[in-house]
């Protein structure tokens, strides 16, 4: 496989006789204290995307401290009440860009409901994940008990897009999830609608507003909250949650943010979005079959491909993703299930069991040793390193800890410097490897990453010999200026996984 990297390497092979047996999973992977981790609440209309999302959510779940799955709605599915009312009495605000819907209604405001989703598919995936929590548990011993998964996994708002007329059991958690005594701050992330967030501050007002306990409400709420996103409805405007709680905080797709699982046309070469040619393979038969879909747990076998012979439940073909081999979203707006202004977007096309889709808002919190505060966004081969990961894991969920891989533990001497121009820093690091595989490590500098001549400083150069290195700042460099050098180690296994080290030097 071709690996992309910046500037100078320096192989070496950490030599190793055998991999260890019957290891307990606390010794491949340390035990954390979950409470230490980021926490993070998932509100998902649960269409396709938002499927494949929770599923690797639950998967990376040992990353991060999941504080709940809450399903709710949103501009592209709502469940309706039973024909009750129509999405224009609910919601006069909406933002449903259907048409007509090959001529079900006149317009998307007699919607009594649009695309519902699957009511059974929640439940079915906390039993696959019960399944699969066997084995990944002894592989990793920092996920969540399926006990615990079920008792954060609640149903919202979700009878119509922009609906927060009522609590609900989703809503109530939410309360309950900020009104907590964890301190840490609550990422809140939204991928369908905020309607049933927006619920939840509501009653978190309706019940304060005006008692002597509001101001340490307020306080706590707007220290607490971190609104990923505004969702896909008009209400965080229409409600006026911003006056209600001033001071409440965007923000929470974690820290992370550098790699993809790919957006919608990254699979089709004649889509208006192709990914990478060096992403590709990662993207298609017979590498999805073989690295995670087929016979590889419950979990990864629930993943979404394209074409791949499951209907979508809900959806009109047009949408149906797991029947069809296309993306067809002009035709969508010719039929009125889509926008007017896509009419003229073109048609992209797939192979069958392709990968077209995710909504994974969790990823960046995935700690595989890229910093928070270095830009590591749109590298390929970062992107890389975690679809290998993920065949990784997909192995953890059905085999025993002596049969799989597990990544290596990498650690910098030092990481941050102060630097001169023409000054050299010397570099050093380690790492071991739990299965006792052999390690290769590279030095090299990320240009992209570096805010010396803004990130198109390529050639730039690391001297190294083993576990140690050194790097010259270079002469013109100005004061402020940040360069990033990375130590990457890969363990040479079947399914490899790979680890990090930064290294960040800013000029003085």
């Amino acid at each position: 496989m071709k690996r992309i990297l910046y500037g100078a390497l320096a192989l070496l092979a950490a030599a190793c006789t055998s991999a260890p047996k019957n290891l307990p999973a606390d010794a491949l992977a340390p035990k954390v204290d979950k409470s230490q981790q980021e926490r993070v609440l998932i509100t998902t209309d649960l269409e396709v995307d938002d499927m494949n999302g929770v599923l690797l959510s639950l998967l990376y779940a040992d990353q991060y401290d999941l504080a709940g799955i809450v399903w709710t709605a949103g501009m592209f599915h709502f469940s309706g009440d039973g024909g009750l009312h129509t999405l224009g009495e609910i919601t006069p605000h909406y933002r449903c860009n259907a048409q007509h819907c090959e001529h079900r209604v006149k317009t998307a405001a007699d919607l009594t409901e649009y695309r519902p989703v699957d009511p059974t598919w929640l439940p079915r995936v906390l039993d696959y994940y019960e399944a699969d929590y066997q084995y990944l548990s002894k592989n990793n011993p920092n996920y969540p008990t399926p006990e615990y998964i079920r008792s954060i996994t609640k149903v919202g708002n979700i009878e119509f897009e922009g609906d927060y007329r009522f609590e609900t059991e989703g809503s109530n958690f939410i309360v309950e999830k900020i009104l907590d005594d964890d301190p840490r701050p609550l990422t809140i992330q939204h991928w369908g609608g905020i309607n049933t967030t927006v619920r939840a501050l509501y009653t978190i007002y309706e019940r304060y507003h005006g008692t002597p306990e509001w101001e340490s409400i307020l306080k706590k709420v707007t220290d607490k909250v971190r609104i990923g996103g505004s969702g896909e409805d008009n209400c965080r405007a229409d409600s006026k949650i911003d006056e209600m709680f001033p001071g409440l905080k965007s923000g929470g797709y974690g820290p992370g943010g550098f790699f993809s699982y790919g957006s919608f046309f990254s699979a089709s070469k004649n889509g208006p979005r192709p990914a990478a040619e060096e992403l590709q393979p990662y993207l298609h038969a017979p590498w999805n079959l073989e690295a995670f879909k087929l016979n590889h747990g419950k979990l990864t076998g629930e993943i979404w491909l394209m074409a791949e012979g499951r209907a979508i439940y809900g959806e009109p073909i047009i949408y149906n993703y797991g029947l069809i081999d296309y993306m067809d979203w002009g035709k969508s707006a010719e039929l009125g299930w889509g926008p007017e202004n896509l009419k003229t977007y073109p048609r992209a096309d797939y192979e069958p069991y392709s990968w077209a889709f995710c909504q994974f808002g969790c990823a960046g919190f995935i700690n595989i040793g890229l910093r928070s505060d270095v830009n590591n966004r749109g590298n390929n081969h970062y992107t890389i390193v975690m679809w290998e990961e993920l065949a990784a894991r997909a192995d953890w969920a059905i085999s025993e800890p002596k049969d799989c891989n597990h990544a290596p533990v990498v650690t910098a001497e030092v990481a941050d410097f102060t630097a001169a121009p023409g000054e050299t820093v010397r570099l050093s690091g380690s790492a071991t490897d739990p299965d006792g595989n052999k390690l290769t490590a590279s030095w090299y500098v990320p240009a992209a990453s570096c805010t010396y001549k803004e990130g198109k400083a390529e050639g730039l150069t690391v001297q190294a010999n083993g576990w140690n290195a050194s790097f010259t700042v270079p002469a013109d460099a100005k004061s402020g200026d940040k360069l990033v050098v990375n130590l990457e180690v890969r363990d040479q296994a079947e399914r490899p996984m790979t680890r990090f080290a930064q290294y960040v030097i800013v000029v003085s």
